[in-house]
This record gives structure tokens, sequence and C-alpha cells, in this order.
């Protein structure tokens, strides 16, 4: 009796066994991990993540077709993935209570603070902004998704585009002209004045991927201030205008700046190198990944030859 005891234990104890490894396989269900080098150390990920959050760099997961069931960003109909949002991932706080709901098994952030925050719920990527290039943010959350290929392809279209460009560029008609990146936020308020951009609203792409030049007394303010963007009085703005204007629009409202005598009297304004950018473009300018960088390439060049014929 007690040897058929021992025996019913023993296969007792392999049925529990074998049920714990079916409910471990189970659970770890595409959890082949990859290790990734990140300012926060060395972090364990899935090969190949199944539920992404997301915040800032939601072009990115986008674009890679990651599946995300969780972002903290801003939707706008005219940024190259727009059909891609979904109002029933869109988080109500970039909290771990609303992060927790959606399970993901994988986090994708800027800041290093969501690392302690997070890092509980699942791996946290941290990739913090400007500390590497559009296209090299790119390629780390591409190896640390399995979408090595594809980010490859998307940075290989935005360099072919991005080298055509600077090849126009480099003619008589743009030899030694400087550009302007500016926008009235009127005569009152916090912002008031004009605004100029060095970084968003496609300072990245002007700038540092073409290589255009700004004003010399533009660059000697940022130099001065070590402020990027900033804005300035309607008495001195037209002293920062280059020869190519990139004038942007606020949705719904008119340019105080633009009906006054001192706009008609600069010299982009008065021979037509003024490219206005409407209010509702301003989702296209505003993240600096790939795909937004390429659609921002395309429509750049346009708006910029059509005032340049």
């Amino acid at each position: 009796m007690k040897k058929k005891g021992l025996l019913l234990c023993s296969m007792m104890l392999l049925f529990v066994l074998a049920g714990c490894g079916n409910a471990e396989k189970a659970n770890n269900k595409g959890t082949d991990t990859n290790k990734i080098d990140t300012v926060m150390g060395e972090i364990e990920v899935p090969q190949k993540p199944e539920r992404v959050v997301v915040n800032w760099y939601i072009g990115d997961a986008f674009s890679l077709d990651l599946n995300v069931v969780g972002y903290s960003a801003w939707a706008q109909e005219t940024m190259p993935f727009y059909d891609k949002f979904s109002t029933s991932a869109k988080l109500e706080n970039w909290a771990a209570e609303d992060i927790m709901a959606v399970e993901p098994d994988l986090i994708i952030t800027y800041n290093t603070a969501d690392f302690e925050n997070f890092n509980k719920i699942a791996p946290v990527l941290v990739i913090p902004e400007g500390e590497v290039t559009p296209a090299e943010r790119m390629r780390m959350i591409g190896k640390a998704t399995g979408k090595e290929k594809e980010a490859e392809a998307l940075i290989t279209t935005f360099d072919e585009k991005l080298a055509a460009a600077k090849a126009e560029f480099q003619s008589e008609t743009y030899e030694g002209k400087t550009f302007s990146i500016m926008e009235d936020w009127g005569s009152t308020g916090e912002w008031s004045g004009v605004a100029y951009e060095t970084g968003s609203r496609g300072g990245t792409l002007i700038y540092d991927y073409l290589g255009l030049k700004m004003p010399e007394k533009l660059e000697e303010l940022i130099a001065k201030t070590g402020e990027n963007r900033g804005t300035l009085s309607y008495e001195v703005a037209h002293e920062y205008f280059g020869d190519y204007i990139l004038w942007f629009q606020q949705e719904g409202k008119e340019s105080e700046y633009a009906k006054s005598d001192i706009w008609k009297s600069i010299p982009a304004v008065l021979e037509g190198r003024v490219a206005e950018i409407p209010g509702e473009y301003l989702g296209l300018f505003y993240y600096d990944d790939i795909a937004s960088l390429t659609a921002q390439l395309d429509y750049a060049i346009d708006a910029i030859k059509k005032i340049s014929e």
C-alpha cells in the first residue's frame, strides 16, 4: 500500500509540474527576448513585442507597424500616420494605472523618470529626446522590436529624397540665400510677437538635414541667448527675416503682423518669397520621426519651389 501511495504521489507531482510548465509556456508565449543597451543600462525586451505603449515616439512606432495598445500623444489629420491612431488606445493619463490597464509588453518613452515608474509593468525602452538623431532612434527602436529591416527601408527612402533635395539647393537660385521659419503669435499675450523656430515647425529638417542657412542676425541672437526658439517684437522682427520665409499660419486666426506696413517692406515679402503654411498643417511639422521628416521634406520642397519660380 505504501508503494502504491508513493507511486500515486509521484504521478500527481509529475502532473502538477507538467501543468506548471505548460502554464509558464503559455504565459511566456512570444517572449523570446533581446538585450538592448540604453541610457538606463542593459534591458531585456521581447524580441517581437505584441503590445506597445508609447508617448512622443508615436511616429516611429506607427511607421514600424508596431501594435500600439496605448499612446499619450497628439493626433492631427496632416500627420503621415494619422490613420493609425485609434481613439480606444489613447491614454487618459501617462500614469502607471492607465498603462497597466492595457497590459503592454514594451513601453517606449523619452523620459528617464519613466524607467523607475513603469519598469515593474513592462520593459521600458528610454531614448532621451535630442541625444540621438531621428535615424539613430529609428534604428534603436527597430532593433528592440525585431523591425530592423523595416527601419532601414524607411531611413533609406528619406536619405534618397534628402540627397536629391540637397542637390537642388546647391543650384545658383539658392546660392548664399538664408531661410527663416516664422509665425505670428499676435500683439498681446505671454508669447506675443513674431516667433522664430530652429527645431520645431520643420527646423530640424531645414537647418539640420538640408543644411540651409538662417539669417546671420538670428544666428547671433541664438548664440547670445542660448534659445533655439523665441519671439521677437513687431518692431524688430523684420531684421531677422531671411531671403526665404516659411510663414506658419495659426489655425482660425489671421496674422496681425502680415497686415502691417513693416511686413510689406520686408524684401522676401516684396519679392514673393514667402511660403505660407496653413494652420492645419501644424501636425505635419509636429514630430521629427523619419516618416514625418520625409513628409515634411516633400511638402517644404514643393512649397519653396513654387516661390522660387
